[in-house]
């Protein structure tokens, strides 16, 4: 079975190399999607060296990529739009720079020879009630305004729109109190929502590019939405013809602080995570991850 690795990158292509280098293997592809805010230069070596390669292909059109943004979105249906042009690829998996493997090709690939037609994705129904998770339907009934600034910059103007935006949803809460907020169409499918990351079939994936290219107001409706990314797809996913098939479970590690909006940088006190059977890829490893990437490269793969 080929496998292809979607991958959303905001580095260097330097790191991005390193990267594709360790995701090697005759049976991979891999689509990248760069953020318009890395410089990509044509004598840039290590640019050379991932254009040449047979099995990268690099999205053309690329987005500025804002945190929680709406912007989010669009580069993730490029990638699928690009990957599915290659009917070979029996599964897609939704990848940053900041994700790895943490189990052998061998044991991947039979795992998904074994589960063949399954979707993993992680999935929770959207509800208009509060939660103690985050994937609630206060994500979808106010207007958000990530797209116009970048969260974690100082700079005035993006503290500026960030204090704007802030009272702009505390606004939209009160007038909720009054009946008057945002409406999703009972016509739309129902909503669910997840962690971004995936592992998709050809046919679910094709799905979903089909499902977009004929139904323009559903895309539109996630216009400043918060982290689009993380409904859009789940919700396809459940209101498709796949849905029976769709396993609650991405397949990742991760490990969230107590309301953080990031996982913790991964090092050695993560392996016992790492080592659960179910879990083959993991985020996010950073310059932190040196020593378990040594053990990883000495003990897995």
């Amino acid at each position: 079975m080929k496998h292809g690795f979607l991958i959303l990158t905001h580095f260097s292509p330097y790191i991005v190399y390193e990267h594709i280098c360790r995701l090697q293997h005759p049976n991979h592809y891999f689509i990248i999607h760069f953020d318009k805010k890395v410089v990509l230069d044509n004598d840039d070596i290590y640019y050379k060296n991932l254009v040449a390669l047979e099995n990268v292909t690099i999205v053309k059109n690329r987005t500025d990529v804002k945190w929680a943004g709406f912007s989010m979105l669009p580069p993730i249906l490029e990638l699928i739009r690009e990957g599915i042009k290659n009917k070979e690829i029996g599964y897609f998996h939704l990848l940053s720079t900041e994700c790895l493997h943490v189990k052998s090709w061998k044991y991947i690939h039979d795992f998904f020879e074994m589960n063949k037609g399954k979707e993993y994705i992680h999935l929770i129904k959207m509800t208009e009630y509060r939660q103690e998770h985050a994937f609630t339907y206060r994500r979808i009934d106010k207007y958000h305004l990530y797209d116009f600034y970048n969260f974690k910059s100082k700079k005035i103007k993006d503290r500026l729109i960030r204090s704007v935006d802030s009272v702009f949803r505390k606004a939209q809460r009160l007038l909720k109190l009054a009946g008057i907020y945002r409406r999703y169409s009972p016509e739309f499918p129902v909503l669910y929502a997840g962690a971004t990351w995936w592992s998709l079939t050809y046919d679910m994936c094709k799905y979903i590019v089909e499902y977009m290219d004929t139904h323009p107001a559903f895309y539109k409706r996630f216009l400043h939405t918060q982290s689009s990314d993380e409904i859009l797809i789940q919700t396809l996913v459940m209101n498709s013809p796949y849905r029976d098939n769709a396993i609650n479970n991405n397949l990742r590690y991760s490990y969230f602080e107590k309301k953080a909006p990031h996982p913790n940088p991964l090092t050695m006190a993560y392996i016992d995570g790492l080592k659960q059977e179910d879990k083959l890829f993991a985020r996010k490893f950073t310059a932190a991850s040196k020593e378990l990437l040594d053990y990883l490269d000495k003990n897995v793969y």
